[in-house]
């Protein structure tokens, strides 16, 4: 049976931006501009993490179960609206999503840092999320848009892989620089490069390009798929700190049903949000599940890397930041190395590398120590690997993710790449750290020992993970590169 659409879409003019800025140089300013904007958008989700002690004493929230939805809550709506605002962007017009999304994000920033209650903090972090989606979402089909495949496209996805790596890293030590002198301000440090960001887009991004051919925004299949991804992004969370509840299980219940019923109406849809045809170009499907795991990977290796650093070698926050700049740099040095090699080497041979890398990373760590544990011997070499490992994956995969794709459609790849890395970050911190909690409830000894249990169990599933993505890359992914796709702006 066939949906009526009449009343279920939103008809409108399709947009499009130009392909890329005339002058070589102005480009390159336009790729500074938006790895601003990532930066902050990635910066946000470590720099709160330092400050939650003090928001918890100042606002009073009651548990530190309700204060964790400080974090969650803005996952969720980050994660969850990512492929609608990637696809608002190829209608409405990226520089429009990403302006829009900035000013969100600058307003929610502000109303997070001045909320009275832990209410109006909840609330402001779920719009906050939006913006971030909106923005995030949109630069990624803006650095597609203004660099064509080749060369300059893989020096620009270097780039904005450096710059994720870097900002995780410069969260945690700057949320604990900022917390000291008041934990406002490690909301109202987004609002001034946000309004940079806002006003260098408006001189140095082209604006939508207006067409006669009418486009329609599936408001149905958007209302299921973020709804689902939001559920799912939540149940997962929720997992880690709370187990198997109720709320649980109905959330990621009511994700499967959604998800369902959003393929279903996709499937009936005369003009879909997600036409599952883009999965049937080379190298897509497979290089977003293998980012799926990737993510989970890393994230995983950071939650046990921030416990056995803080609980056993006994580490402050701040130190803790420092201890991870190591780890960031050499994200910087994989990012960079994986855009000079995609000249001369495959997507496919980078990602395994980068993977082969991750799981001897994972490997190293999952021999720490329960006595006399140092940072340097047994920390950092492992922990580095993970971050040389990461930054050649994240860029191969990007690439071999949003490589072959229409020139229309680059928003919707943008917001599938974002939305895999939001899934598997909740994944790998619920799926690995259940594995993890499973071990160390049924091992031996004192506390200390039990917990690096089950942190090395932690650290032993990441690496068998990261052998079976390097499987799936060598059966997803060709071994020669797909012959490019003119990009259409007529």
């Amino acid at each position: 049976m066939q949906i009526k659409r009449s009343a279920m879409v939103w008809p409108m003019a399709k947009s499009t931006v130009r392909s890329y800025p005339r002058r070589q140089g102005r480009s390159w300013l336009v790729l500074g501009l938006l790895c601003l904007a990532q930066f902050m958008v990635i910066l946000d989700t470590t720099i709160v993490n330092v400050a939650l002690p003090s928001i918890r004493s100042d606002l009073g929230f009651e548990s530190g179960a309700g204060l964790q939805y400080v974090i969650s809550l803005y996952a969720l709506t980050f994660g969850g609206c990512l492929i609608l605002a990637g696809r608002a962007a190829d209608l409405f017009g990226r520089r429009r999503i990403f302006v829009t999304g900035l000013v969100v994000f600058a307003l929610s920033s502000i109303v997070c840092g001045l909320a009275p209650t832990p209410s109006a903090l909840l609330i402001a972090r779920m719009v906050q999320g939006l913006g971030s989606a909106m923005t995030s979402a949109a630069a990624l089909a803006l650095l597609l848009a203004t660099f064509q495949e080749g060369p300059d496209r893989n020096r620009a996805l270097g780039a904005w892989g450096a710059v994720g790596g870097a900002a995780g890293a410069c969260g945690l030590v700057l949320g604990g620089l900022l917390t000291a002198v008041a934990w406002p301000w490690v909301f109202f440090i987004n609002v001034p490069v946000a309004i940079i960001a806002a006003i260098g887009s408006v001189r140095l991004l082209p604006g939508p390009v207006s067409h006669t051919q009418a486009r329609r925004l599936d408001l149905p299949g958007a209302g299921a798929v973020t709804a689902g991804l939001g559920l799912l992004i939540l149940g997962l969370t929720r997992i880690d700190r709370n187990g198997f509840t109720a709320v649980t299980v109905t959330s990621l219940a009511g994700s499967l049903v959604l998800l369902a019923v959003f393929v279903w109406i996709e499937r009936q849809a005369s003009d879909p949000l997600v036409r599952f045809s883009l999965f049937r170009t080379p190298g897509v499907a497979g290089a977003n599940l293998v980012l799926v795991i990737v993510t989970a990977i890393v994230a995983s290796n950071l939650f046990f890397t921030t416990l056995y650093v803080q609980r056993i070698i006994g580490y402050d926050p701040v130190l803790t930041g420092l201890a991870f700049l190591p780890n960031s740099l050499l994200v910087v040095l994989g990012s960079t190395g994986a855009s000079h090699l995609l000249g001369r080497a495959s997507a496919r041979a980078i990602l395994t590398t980068g993977l082969t890398i991750l799981a001897a990373g994972s490997l190293l760590l999952s021999l720490i120590p329960t006595k006399h544990p140092s940072y340097m011997t047994d920390v950092l070499p492992g922990f580095a690997l993970t971050g040389l490992g990461l930054g050649l994956a994240i860029v191969a995969t990007t690439t071999a993710a949003t490589r072959g794709i229409n020139h229309h459609d680059q928003g919707l790849a943008s917001g599938l790449v974002n939305t895999a890395q939001q899934v598997g970050f909740a994944v790998g911190i619920a799926a690995i750290v259940a594995v993890a909690t499973a071990v160390t409830n049924t091992a031996s000894g004192q506390t200390t020992e039990r917990l690096i249990t089950g942190y090395t169990a932690g650290y032993l599933t990441g690496a068998a993970l990261a052998a079976l993505a390097a499987l799936i890359t060598l059966v997803t992914l060709p071994g020669r590169e797909p012959h490019k796709v003119p990009n259409n702006h007529s």
